[in-house]
């Protein structure tokens, strides 16, 4: 109905809403509807806030736990020392695994001030270290003397397969970065192995695809073929090593897979039939050429 006085529509005719309390608004419905959906993303991201805080709890504990068991033993064996307690063969012995746990917590060390830096998406060109020629089998050699001590309770060796590797040319990298790699790969090899048992360090080059690769192989814990892939993802262990080191962060492989993506490498994990775990990475002679400085003369130490 239409009122004579001015044309338009009567009150009583407009719409009420179900309350009777007005007019609907064209917009209430999708206002609710949007209000909803906040409510939803809200309750989302407080859980996955929980979530957060639960991680890095864990983490820290795992972070502590795993430095302060090194510094213990090395504060233990320096209070032997200075007692005056111990014959000529226990005291090399001690300083030799002071040695041992000094490499694993600096090395440790170095994982955890990595983690947070890796966990943005870096580029190379990102990163401050300058690209510098790096002689694989030398680092490899060296590396190799650094966690042989870990391994001599164990009865455990580390031997390197200078041929062909020793042939290869150098590679275009961030030397820090790419030792932490073979590092993590030495560290877990160490870890893991069977007594008594060989960490066999092998490479080449590939000249067709200017390529270096260097494989860690050793004989310990199975990686069954569905965690080949898992085991570079953040935070994962398998069952098994989660028996034998319950305190594990699971975030070497993770990071060593990190570094070697942003020097545009590659780091693969497999099984032979024998049952021996191999670690390879692959890395580029030159590809990185111009992606971030060079190490110049300033630059240059008596590094190994």
């Amino acid at each position: 109905m239409y009122s004579i006085n001015d044309g338009r529509e009567s009150s009583k005719d407009r719409p009420h809403n179900a309350e009777g309390g007005g007019s609907v608004s064209p917009n209430g419905a999708g206002l609710q509807q949007a209000l909803e959906r906040l409510q939803q993303e809200n309750t989302r991201l407080r859980q996955q806030l929980e979530l957060v805080k639960k991680e890095q709890t864990e983490y820290l504990q795992n972070v502590s736990h795993q430095l302060v068991a090194p510094l213990n033993a090395i504060k233990w064996h320096i209070e032997n020392l200075t007692a005056g307690r111990l014959n000529e063969d226990r005291i090399r012995k001690v300083l030799r695994s002071i040695y041992s746990q000094s490499t694993l917590a600096v090395h440790l060390a170095k994982n955890f001030a990595l983690m947070s830096n890796l966990e943005a998406d870096h580029a190379l060109s990102a990163l401050r270290e300058p690209l510098e020629t790096i002689d694989l089998c030398r680092l490899m050699v060296n590396l190799a003397d650094d966690f042989q001590p870990l391994g001599w309770d164990r009865g455990l060796s580390i031997t390197v397969a200078d041929y062909p590797l020793k042939s290869a040319p150098p590679v275009l990298a961030i030397k820090p970065l790419i030792s932490q790699v073979f590092s993590n790969v030495l560290e877990n090899a160490v870890k893991y192995s069977e007594k008594g048992s060989e960490i066999l360090i092998s490479g080449g080059h590939n000249s067709q695809e200017q390529t270096v690769s260097v494989s860690v192989s050793n004989r310990g814990i199975p990686l069954p073929v569905p965690e080949t892939n898992r085991v570079f993802d953040r935070g994962y262990r398998s069952p098994e090593a989660r028996n034998l080191y319950p305190a594990g962060t699971g975030f070497g492989m993770y990071i060593a897979r990190r570094i070697v993506e942003i020097h545009e490498g590659t780091i693969e994990a497999k099984n032979d039939k024998s049952g021996r775990v191999t670690f390879t990475v692959t890395l580029s002679v030159s590809k990185l050429e111009g992606k971030t400085r060079k190490r110049g003369a300033k630059d240059s130490t008596n590094r190994r």
